[in-house]
């Protein structure tokens, strides 16, 4: 069950990283062209970015409400430019510590030693686990699917609304490689008002499902936590939170995994030692 839900979130939180990073290719709006846009949120929350003369087809936020589209601009001016250490601890059904390792992502270095586990259940990772991690961290990235493909962003809707964030709700795409159906979830994304800046993305399980025959999730939710690390750039992922409980042959179980990130560092990705560039859908697909 642990395993169904953090695969579900580690196909949000991967298209996520891709689909914003190429979205935020386009230059940074002038501090006039900011004030203007906090000063008119209110009125243009729901409305679509298509309405903008700038906007095309091409665009891969074309049609999505406004605040919600430059709030992935902010986040994927710097997504994978972010090098950080991440704490994440899994939590049994009975609340104590079943697994919990520290590793450092890098993606400044090549694609085989981006990630280096530093310790694994309090003590020093060995170059055992550190290649084992690695190996999982390549089959877990590779054949992804973007956050284009997944998140129907031209059907977001504005959910709720305080003084200082939006809430939308965006309906979930079905998808061939994802064995359950896309009406079952929720998703909100909440941006910030004044800086059109994304604060969370929650995805949450509308009622019970069952994965195969033996497997039963009766509750499941996600949350992916945005703050600004760097001044001044654009917000990171500083937290995920994933949790659920069901059954397996009808005996009860519940997990809780969490992940933090600290000690960020701007760097130069790998990937921007390569000049030539694909054409402009292909830019939103891995």
């Amino acid at each position: 069950m642990r395993h169904f839900l953090l695969t579900t979130l580690a196909l949000l939180f991967s298209g996520l990283a891709a689909f914003a990073q190429e979205a935020g290719r386009e230059p940074a709006p002038s501090e006039t062209e900011a004030a203007a846009a906090a000063e008119d949120a209110a009125e243009t929350a729901a409305a679509p970015a298509e309405e903008e003369e700038h906007e095309n087809i091409y665009d891969p936020l074309y049609g999505a409400p406004k605040p919600l589209a430059a709030a992935f601009r902010a986040f994927g001016r710097d997504a994978n430019r972010w090098a950080y250490t991440q704490h994440l601890v899994v939590y049994n059904s009975k609340g104590k510590v079943q697994d919990e390792q520290v590793v450092r992502f890098d993606p400044s270095q090549h694609y085989d030693v981006q990630w280096t586990m530093l310790t694994k259940n309090g003590q020093p990772a060995t170059e055992a686990q550190i290649k084992k991690h690695r190996r999982q961290m390549e089959k877990r990235t590779k054949n992804r699917r973007t956050l284009g493909e997944l998140l129907q962003l031209k059907q977001a809707t504005l959910a709720s609304e305080t003084e200082t964030d939006f809430v939308y709700e965006v309906p979930f795409a079905p998808d061939k490689d994802i064995k359950f159906p896309p009406e079952k979830f929720q998703i909100f994304i909440t941006v910030d008002r004044a800086t059109q800046t994304l604060r969370a993305l929650d995805v949450k399980l509308r009622e019970s499902l069952r994965v195969v025959g033996v497997v039963k999730v009766k509750t499941g939710e996600a949350r992916i936590t945005f703050a600004p690390v760097v001044a001044p750039h654009g917000p990171a992922i500083t937290s995920v939170a994933v949790a659920g409980s069901g059954s397996v042959l009808f005996v009860p179980l519940s997990s809780r995994t969490e992940a933090k990130r600290t000690e960020f560092e701007r760097v130069t990705p790998y990937d921007d030692r390569f000049t030539v560039k694909p054409g402009p859908l292909k830019m939103i697909d891995f």
